[in-house]
């Protein structure tokens, strides 16, 4: 059965609970397709307990006396024995962030540097908070980011003023210690052919990572 399968069946189950045994599954399916456990095998253990749920439903029994009283520490003790996902692609995401930002941090800064000579020099402070700043761009958006419980595919950003109290409080971290460290680090001049040469090599890098699997 696919993936896509797999999820119409458990919201076909969903639609059979009571409101409390739905709400209380639905905790434990967004705890589970929130966490690192393989897609596949995440849905087959959802599909099963939703299965297993309605079961029990149907002779009088609840959520709580079936699993527990806490869904999500249900959750989480059925994702210590899934397999979880290899951690390479986020590991990529991490990677292609800065590569990003970089290519085109070079690239601006040779085209400014074919008429300005002044902008051939580059403070590696800046470009360390050119690096920063994408990396921690990305552990915003991947805290942002939810599964939604009615399709098991990522669902757009969901704001609260924790997170984003959070999440500028680290970009505004970034950005001191990025300045401080331009007072520290040296400026080197980068020839605009060199900083061209850069970035081509930098977008070049971009489609080879993108393509791999």
């Amino acid at each position: 059965m696919s993936v896509r399968k797999k999820i119409r069946e458990i919201n076909s189950i969903r639609d059979q609970l009571s409101k409390k045994n739905a709400n209380y599954f639905d905790e434990v399916i967004v705890h589970i397709r929130s966490s690192r456990v393989q897609e596949d095998s995440g849905e087959e253990w959802l599909l099963a307990r939703g299965q297993e749920l309605l079961t029990a439903q149907q002779r009088g029994q609840t959520a709580v006396k079936l699993f527990g009283e806490n869904p999500i520490a249900f959750a989480e003790a059925a994702i210590e024995g899934l397999p979880q996902r290899k951690a390479a692609q986020t590991v990529r995401l991490y990677v292609l962030a800065p590569w990003v930002a970089l290519s085109w941090t070079f690239l601006i800064l040779g085209l400014f540097a074919l008429f300005m000579e002044d902008a051939e020099t580059v403070s590696l402070g800046m470009l360390l908070i050119v690096v920063l700043g994408a990396i921690a761009l990305v552990e915003v958006l991947m805290r942002l980011t939810r599964r939604d419980p009615e399709e098991g595919v990522p669902a757009p950003p969901k704001f609260n003023l924790r997170g984003i109290g959070a999440s500028l409080a680290v970009l505004i971290a970034i950005g001191v210690v990025g300045l401080l460290l331009q007072r520290v680090l040296p400026v080197v001049t980068v020839p605009y052919w060199l900083s061209l040469a850069i970035a081509l090599v930098g977008f070049a890098g971009q489609f080879v990572l993108l393509r791999r699997r």
